[in-house]
This record gives structure tokens, C-alpha cells and sequence, in this order.
């Protein structure tokens, strides 16, 4: 990870590993709403807020690691 990426995970009590896995984490709970609104028979609306919510906080996550290494990041996106 990138040393700016590294002090943000720092300053919030994150080693590079628990980033890691709050990503990998917070990714899976992704797919799991995207595969629920995918067989939803109408639309959601409690799960179409949480999914948002993941989303951003994947983002905020991925903001805070810095750039990845094009291996994590293939992994991180499948």
C-alpha cells in the first residue's frame, strides 16, 4: 500500500491487513445485496439503503488504503 494510504489506516487504528480484510469484507457484503435485489420479484427499499450504504463505506475503505496493487485490486473487483 502507499504510505499515505498506510497513515490514513494507521490513524484510525488499522494495520494494512485489517484494512485488507474490511475490504474483502465489506465487498462480500455487497455481492449479497446486489444478489438480492437481482431476484427481488419488486423493488426493495430497506435493502436498495443498505446496499448504498455499503457502497459508499467500500469506497470510503478504498479511499483510506491508497492505491492497491493491480493484483489485490483484481481480487477486491471479482
Amino acid at each position: 500500500m502507499d504510505p499515505s494510504g498506510d497513515y490514513m489506516a494507521k490513524a484510525f487504528g488499522f494495520d494494512e491487513d485489517e484494512l485488507k480484510m474490511l475490504l474483502v469484507a465489506v465487498r462480500q457484503m455487497r455481492r449479497t445485496f446486489e444478489a438480492a435485489r437481482r431476484t427481488a420479484p419488486e423493488p426493495q427499499p430497506a435493502v436498495d439503503a443498505y446496499a448504498r450504504l455499503y457502497d459508499a463505506l467500500y469506497e470510503k475503505l478504498l479511499d483510506m488504503a491508497g492505491p492497491l496493487p493491480p493484483t489485490l485490486d483484481d481480487v477486491l473487483e471479482k
